[in-house]
């Protein structure tokens, strides 16, 4: 039964991010600059965030199957809109807020619902795998519709709605697996009121959390803008960088179970070494070389994913968990204004000098992250 759980959260996650594919397109289609596409690939967090923290508050109350097959729904009217975005940045703005809201929605109850659905220990890990796999396999599959394929702002969304409507289907018979009773004698927590517990645990989250997007931004946005003019087939680059970036993610999340509680540290470490040969590889406008940076802040971003889910699996009693996976994924998709921070930094700074101050500020993360875990061994 995760499996088809698992396909929706695929869905969705190739809904949300093969957009970042066709931001070429319309660059050179609609002439929009570098700070408009910024704010088209983030605005989505704008409806994602009510989704996320209404939606797991919703999903702990009523059940993960009441919000989620909904909320999938929305998702391909959202594909339906986007479908329209020649007609200007209108229309791709308010496609994007609305699938943001979608996705929100559909990603937090699925988490905690594929992490009900599974052994112990396993539920993280194939919630981050099934959404890796659909930011990932989207963006390649747009990728070659839209270079090679007539109508590239049309066709990649008609072939979304397809996928997801398929795994729409297929959820429909998964069982619910939330409690969604109080226990007798257990008060109802007031909507969006959390525990001493649940706040310590999202706090000592918080300076890491952002990364997880951040650093995929860098190789998903930022880079494939930025070599555009030094690649003959933009479009197709850009799905390959993505793809790299985001598979790398899939591929190290096994080693977060070994790591333990220092897997997030890690990754700090390892994507602001990504970031600094994403810097080098701007200097030398060397198009091959942002392959090796994909490859390190996609590591990154699953590396810290991964054991953030983890954590709030281990750490949260499971009748607030859908709350609060819901805000730790607010917490990962702030990353997703990095571009548009750097597209400002960089009209004064550049962007080698940009990308530079953005490792060293997830270096002090990292030290941050570290001294709170220190605290906490010791207590």
């Amino acid at each position: 039964m995760h499996r088809r759980v698992g396909f929706l959260l695929f869905a969705a996650g190739w809904g949300a991010n093969h957009f970042a594919t066709l931001l070429v397109v319309y660059r050179k289609e609609l002439g929009l600059s570098p700070s408009a596409l910024g704010v088209l690939f983030g605005a989505y967090a704008l409806g994602l965030v009510p989704g996320l923290v209404l939606a797991g508050r919703a999903s702990d109350e009523r059940g993960r199957r009441a919000i989620v097959l909904p909320a999938s729904v929305l998702a391909i009217a959202a594909s339906a809109v986007l479908a329209f975005g020649s007609r200007g940045f209108g229309v791709l703005l308010a496609g994007r807020l609305l699938f943001g809201l979608a996705m929100g929605s559909v990603m937090s109850p699925g988490s905690v619902w594929i992490q009900e659905l599974s052994p112990a220990g396993l539920g993280p890990r194939r919630a981050t795998l099934a959404l890796s796999a659909g930011f990932g396999l989207g963006p390649l599959v747009s990728g070659v519709v839209a270079e090679l394929a007539p109508a590239p702002m049309v066709l990649p969304y008609i072939l979304h709605g397809v996928v997801m409507a398929a795994a729409l289907v297929g959820a429909r018979s998964v069982p619910e697996t939330a409690r969604t009773r109080a226990a007798p004698g257990q008060p109802r927590r007031p909507p969006f009121r959390l525990g001493r517990r649940e706040l310590a645990v999202l706090a000592e989250l918080s300076p890491v959390a952002p990364w997880a997007f951040g650093f995929a931004a860098i190789t998903l946005v930022i880079l494939p803008g930025i070599m555009r003019p030094h690649v003959a087939r933009p479009v197709l680059y850009s799905a390959f960088v993505i793809v790299t970036t985001l598979l790398s993610g899939v591929l190290v999340q096994p080693l977060t179970t070994r790591i333990g509680r220092r897997a997030d540290l890690l990754g700090l470490g390892v994507g602001a070494l990504g970031i600094l040969l994403a810097s080098e590889s701007v200097t030398l406008r060397s198009p091959g070389l942002v392959f090796g940076a994909a490859v390190l802040v996609g590591a990154a971003y699953g590396l810290v994913i991964t054991s953030g889910l983890r954590e709030v699996a281990e750490r949260v009693p499971e009748r607030e968990r859908g709350t609060v996976v819901g805000v730790y994924y607010v917490l990962t998709y702030v990353g997703f204004a990095l571009p548009f921070l750097h597209a400002i930094a960089a009209k004064n700074l550049g962007d080698v000098r940009t990308l530079r101050v953005t490792a060293a500020v997830a270096c002090a993360s990292l030290l941050v992250r570290g001294l709170i875990e220190s605290r906490r061994a010791s207590a």
